[in-house]
C-alpha cells in the first residue's frame, strides 16, 4: 500500500521466478513456501504477480534452450497462485507480453496449468486457451477442449 510497493512486488517476483525456472525443483518449491506466507499476509498482491510474471512468460522460449524445466517451473508457480487465489483466473495470461503469444506456446502452456492444477477446466478457462492458440494449434484442434484432451 506504500508509494511503489506495486512495483518492488513485481521486481521481486519476477527475479526470483526467473531465477528459479533455470534451477531445480526444490528451489521452486521453496520460493513458493515464502510466496505463500507473502500472498497469506497480504505482503505480495495480485497486481504484483501479474506484473511480476510478464518478463518469465515473455522470455519462456528463450530460457527452454539452456534450461528445459523452464516451462514446467513457470507452471508451477502460475498454479500455485491460482489456488491461492493470488491469480484469481487465467485470463491475465491474455494480457501477457506479445513474444509469449508468438513464441510462447500460450495454449499450450495454459494446458499445462490446468493439467497440473487437476480437476475439469471450466468453460472460462477454456475460452482462455481457445483464446490463445495460435493457427497451427487451431488447425490441429478445433477447440480449447480438444487441446486440453489431447
Amino acid at each position: 500500500g506504500t508509494t511503489g510497493a506495486l512495483e518492488r512486488g513485481a521486481k521481486a517476483v519476477e527475479g526470483a521466478t526467473l531465477l528459479v525456472m533455470e534451477r531445480k525443483e526444490a528451489d521452486v518449491t521453496k520460493l513458493l513456501t515464502v510466496m505463500t506466507k507473502a500472498i497469506s499476509n497480504g505482503t505480495l498482491e495480485t497486481e504484483c504477480i501479474v506484473k511480476g510474471l510478464h518478463d518469465p512468460l515473455q522470455c519462456l522460449s528463450d530460457l527452454e534452450i539452456d534450461a528445459p524445466l523452464a516451462r514446467h517451473h513457470l507452471a508451477m508457480i502460475v498454479v500455485e497462485c491460482l489456488k491461492l487465489g493470488a491469480l484469481p483466473s487465467l485470463e491475465f495470461l491474455k494480457e501477457a507480453p506479445e513474444y509469449f503469444y508468438t513464441d510462447g506456446k500460450p495454449a499450450a502452456f495454459t494446458v499445462k496449468v490446468l493439467k497440473m492444477r487437476g480437476g475439469d477446466p471450466s468453460e472460462d478457462e477454456l475460452v482462455v486457451v481457445r483464446a490463445l492458440m495460435t493457427e497451427d494449434d487451431k488447425k490441429a484442434f478445433d477447440s480449447g477442449k480438444a487441446m486440453f484432451e489431447a
